[in-house]
């Protein structure tokens, strides 16, 4: 088949691919779960859950979040997570499973955090960003990068969510800590070392992740400091401070970037056609992936107030460019029932479904899953 051939382009894998899916598996291709969730460890030996034997009998699993993660807002903890060798076995049976139990046989994407470390039992656990940054060490943070990116990939996980190139302004805000600092240039000097390091010189390396830049844009520039709160800034400061890092590690090959949950002018961010499609796509020429934050498009309809429900937050964030949803709520509810119902046009699925496959060919996962 030309989609499972190595020799073909990319472009004409992921059209051939494409042509062979129905609405439930590029639905299916666009949601992320939580991956900690898909299996059990009883007595050592673990176990794929029920529920995500059917989601990928139903359709698919296009991506995992944190399935090695372990901390306590998962509630993984030393005595129910996964050794390093049991994270990559985990991951090779969730791989397995997936492309042996579904029709096409496409990998699942394995995102992890990774902002100073892999957030996995086992990983070396490096200085927060704020640390970092005030190293003045961009050589020595693209070498870390690299030593992160090879931990986490020989577990699997192919795309990690950071860098973190918000731009503190007040440090009541909470994630503070998780930023370079204040400093346009300094932060995009380490974003593009960052891409750099994480990404190497192929994604598809063994020691190479996708980089995922966040949060576009504006985040830590929150009103009161309050996370996620509204950002009350003009185009000009925009553009020249929050925007700066992140244009910087696009035009370094950021494979990924990652919308703020703040609203800008009482725009939300997942759904600002002009940042999402007009800046970060025709202007500054991104072509990658775009993933939203946890539950970002359900604030939308329960938060911000910009949509009516669930069904039109989704059409409105998958119109604006929103190709993946962490957590996977809102498109697994609402997408397929949208274009039943003619409120969501197939092209705009096929869009999306498109960008994700694209990077998952990019990383090799197809070759090498």
């Amino acid at each position: 088949m030309t989609y499972k051939d190595s020799s073909k382009p990319i472009t004409e894998r992921v059209e051939h691919l494409l042509g062979l899916m129905n609405l439930e598996e590029k639905v299916g291709q666009l949601i992320q779960p939580f991956g900690w969730k898909t299996y059990e460890v009883n007595e050592g030996r673990i176990t794929l859950t029920d529920s995500f034997k059917e989601q990928v009998k139903n359709g698919g699993v296009g991506s995992l979040y944190g399935t090695l993660r372990a901390d306590p807002w998962t509630g993984v903890t030393l005595e129910t997570g996964l050794s390093p060798r049991e994270g990559a076995e985990a991951v090779n049976h969730i791989q397995r499973y997936a492309i042996e139990e579904s029709r096409l046989g496409i990998p699942i994407l394995i995102g992890e955090e990774c902002s100073h470390g892999h957030m996995a039992i086992g990983g070396t656990v490096f200085p927060v960003p704020l640390s970092i940054g005030s190293t003045w060490n961009v050589d020595l943070y693209r070498d870390m990068c690299r030593a992160v990116a090879l931990e986490t990939r020989s577990q699997g996980g192919a795309v990690t969510y950071s860098p973190v190139l918000d731009v503190v302004r007040d440090p009541r805000w909470g994630r503070t800590e998780e930023c370079f600092g204040e400093d346009p240039y300094l932060i995009s000097e380490y974003a593009v070392a960052s891409v750099e390091g994480l990404q190497g010189d192929a994604l598809d390396s063994p020691s190479s992740v996708a980089a995922t830049l966040k949060h576009f844009v504006g985040y830590g520039s929150s009103e009161g400091g309050r996370n996620a709160g509204p950002v009350h800034m003009g185009t000009r400061e925009l553009m020249e401070v929050d925007m700066l890092p992140f244009k910087k590690a696009v035009e370094a090959g950021a494979a990924s970037i990652m919308p703020a949950y703040n609203e800008i002018d009482g725009v939300p961010c997942t759904v600002n056609t002009e940042l999402l499609d007009g800046i970060l796509r025709k202007e500054w020429g991104f072509d990658g992936m775009v993933i939203t934050d946890c539950g970002a498009i359900d604030m939308l309809a329960n938060g911000h107030d910009t949509a009516e429900d669930g069904m039109d937050a989704a059409v409105q964030a998958i119109r604006a460019g929103i190709d993946m949803e962490m957590s996977g709520e809102m498109f697994g509810k609402h997408l397929l029932k949208a274009v039943e119902l003619n409120k969501l046009e197939v092209s705009v699925l096929d869009e999306a479904v498109r960008r994700v496959l694209t990077l998952k060919f990019k990383l090799g996962l197809f070759e090498n899953p």
